[in-house]
């Protein structure tokens, strides 16, 4: 098997970003129990702040990648141009953009474990 060395990792949220667009996705699914949840976002973020597990595996990465994280209305065209359903992971090699972790693959993830099942996953596939 070949491993392709990934420039960059796109870690792409099911949500909007902005202050607004944030407050009303935390409102809509903490405190109005709608379905719109993001597995990433779940993954990254407890109910009010930035995991430090997931700041300091994303510090990990960019040792050796140049590593993106955003939102959906945050994405470059090249991406939004291949249709990959969010939440993903994305990697660039010097010619290609590939889906590493799709949102099926999300969706599967236990919360509990999230974090350490991203970091398995990505490692298995990417690094």
């Amino acid at each position: 098997m070949i491993i392709k060395k990934f420039r960059t990792i796109y870690f792409i949220y099911n949500a909007d970003g902005g202050l607004l667009n944030e407050i009303k996705y935390w409102i809509n699914k903490n405190l109005l129990n709608k379905q719109n949840t993001c597995e990433l976002c779940d993954i990254s973020h407890s109910k009010i702040f930035v995991r430090s597990d997931w700041l300091q595996f994303i510090k990990e990465l960019k040792k050796d990648y140049k590593v993106e994280v955003l939102h959906r209305n945050e994405v470059p065209n090249k991406i939004i141009e291949k249709n990959y359903v969010f939440p993903c992971v994305i990697g660039e090699t010097e010619n290609d953009l590939i889906e590493i972790i799709n949102s099926i693959s999300f969706s599967g993830f236990r919360k509990t474990e999230g974090m350490k099942e991203l970091r398995e996953k990505l490692h298995k596939k990417a690094i």
